[in-house]
């Protein structure tokens, strides 16, 4: 649908699960979608259903069936003369305990609970209705396993202010663990300028990546963000860049623009995550690769 969106140049929006089965209920009040994600887990999100249109209550989220519905509880306690509908295939899995939680509620048939590209189909018009335009991303409510054994890696990574001696560590191997492109003496003359923030991922006392800001008046440009060759896709990029945007706030920043290859897809995902949106492109600034320029505000 991506690429139908960027080679046709037309408007496409996103429409999760849960919403497209909400739009299967016509009860005006309360709508809870609630789909079985296994071992007692589920999806769900909770919506208010008022002359014919819909609003997020509660946001897709994933947890355990018990703390689910107690969240659905607390507010529906917001809404004590609303019926609450719920729908989806965790309604007839747990049937029993959703009655037993829930005096004034409606379980939904089951054939409601299945997914269905007509409601599907309604939920996306009335976005299109609504204007709400937004980037096609998978909507990932419970991380990956690789996201959580990365995030295990990562926990006793320590992001510190750069000093002259992790310069002087990381200049030894800069060319061979770093990249090639990276001068030393380049480095250390950013890390000397007073208009500059740099700071160092260490694991272990071994530096394992780097990363620097440089700030003018309350605008900040990023200047690098390197793992070491033997770290990468660990999270380290994602800690430095949080970081670095901890230190421009920190420095009362308005804005921090970088540049990134063009076919850098991974990195420009990693930036978008961040807030960061796309606001112009340097032709073949990296010889025959152009650049993208991605700025964010605070």
């Amino acid at each position: 649908m991506k690429a139908f969106q960027d080679s046709l140049g037309i408007s496409a929006v996103g429409v999760n699960s849960l919403e497209a089965l909400a739009y299967s209920v016509s009860q005006e009040g309360l709508v809870a979608s609630i789909i079985d994600c296994k071992n007692d887990n589920c999806y769900f999100a909770l919506y208010q259903l008022k002359a014919s249109h819909y609003k997020e209550i509660i946001k897709p989220s994933a947890d355990t069936i018990e703390n689910a519905l107690e969240t659905i509880a607390e507010k529906k306690a917001f809404y004590p003369d609303f019926t609450i509908t719920f729908v989806g295939d965790a309604t007839s899995l747990y049937h029993d305990t959703i009655m037993a939680n829930f005096s004034n509620c409606v379980l939904t048939l089951s054939k409601n609970n299945l997914l269905n590209s007509y409601y599907l189909g309604l939920a996306g018009f009335d976005k299109f209705q609504e204007k709400k335009q937004e980037d096609l991303l998978p909507l990932y409510l419970k991380k990956p396993q690789a996201q959580r054994q990365l995030e295990e890696k990562s926990k006793d990574v320590n992001v510190l202010p750069m000093t002259k001696q992790d310069l002087e560590q990381i200049s030894s191997v800069l060319t061979t663990d770093f990249d090639e492109f990276w001068n030393s003496s380049v480095l250390e003359d950013e890390l000397m300028a007073q208009n500059s923030r740099y700071i160092v991922a260490k694991l272990n006392e071994q530096i394992v990546g780097f990363a620097g800001i440089k700030v003018m008046l309350d605008e900040a440009d990023v200047m690098n963000i390197v793992t070491k060759k033997a770290f990468r896709n660990q999270g380290i990029g994602s800690l430095l860049l949080k970081k670095l945007l901890d230190l421009a706030k920190e420095n009362k920043i308005s804005k921090i623009t970088l540049e990134v290859m063009e076919e850098n897809y991974p990195a420009i995902h990693l930036y978008k995550n961040f807030g960061f949106e796309q606001v112009a492109v340097r032709k073949n600034y990296y010889q025959d690769k152009s650049a993208i320029i991605m700025q964010k505000g605070f």
